[in-house]
C-alpha cells in the first residue's frame, strides 16, 4: 500500500506544479499584452521587457522555464511570481551584481 500512497503523493505534487505553471503562463501573457499595448515611437521594435517575456514563454514551451541559466537549479516559485520572466535565481543575480535578471 505504501507504493500507491507514494504514487498518489507524486501525482498531487505534479498537479500542483502544473497549476503553478499555468498561473505563471497567464501572468506572462498579461504582462506581454500590457507591454505590447504601450505606445512606441514609429518604427521602434519591441522593448527589452517584451523580449524577456517572449523568451520566458518560449522557455516554458520548451520545458526549461523556471530553471536558472546561471546554476541550473530551479528558481523558487515565489521568485517567479515576483518576476515571471526572470531567467536566473536570486543567488546568481546577487553574484552577478544584479538585483534580478
Amino acid at each position: 500500500m505504501a507504493d500507491v500512497k507514494s504514487v498518489h503523493t507524486h501525482l498531487q505534487h505534479y498537479e500542483r506544479h502544473l497549476a503553478r505553471l499555468e498561473e505563471l503562463r497567464e501572468l506572462l501573457q498579461e504582462q506581454l499584452t500590457a507591454a505590447l499595448s504601450r505606445p512606441r515611437p514609429s518604427g521602434a521594435t519591441a522593448d527589452a521587457r517584451t523580449s524577456e517575456i517572449e523568451t520566458a514563454l518560449d522557455r516554458m514551451d520548451r520545458g526549461i522555464y523556471g530553471t536558472c541559466r546561471g546554476c541550473g537549479t530551479f528558481i523558487a516559485y515565489e521568485q517567479l511570481l515576483r518576476m515571471p520572466y526572470r531567467s536566473i535565481c536570486d543567488r546568481c543575480a546577487l553574484q552577478r551584481g544584479h538585483q534580478h535578471d
